[in-house]
């Protein structure tokens, strides 16, 4: 998984969700991603998990990576930090 890729996504995701969401990179390796995601509306908003799942989705329509949510840990009231794992990687 290339890092540019990687930097390509999170900042088309941020584009569309800073200031209320914001997402970076924490470590990737292998068939592992980990992400910081934190914001105005980490520590009151409802639905705000939906940007976890989002951020996948970006993963899938911009870098053609299938990737599932693995953990989710709330590092702090406003600060979450999400474990993506590769399902399989798709061609074409």
């Amino acid at each position: 998984m290339e890092g540019n890729i990687l930097r390509k996504v999170t900042r088309k995701f941020n584009q569309y969700r800073y200031p209320e969401c914001k997402a970076k990179v924490v470590s990737h390796k292998e068939r592992r991603l980990k992400v910081e995601f934190s914001g105005t509306k980490a520590s009151f908003a409802c639905c705000f998990d939906e940007n976890f799942v989002d951020y996948k989705y970006y993963l899938k329509d911009l870098a053609n990576l299938d990737f599932e949510i693995e953990r989710i840990e709330r590092k702090t009231p406003e600060t979450f930090i999400v474990n993506y794992y590769l399902q399989e990687v798709k061609h074409g």
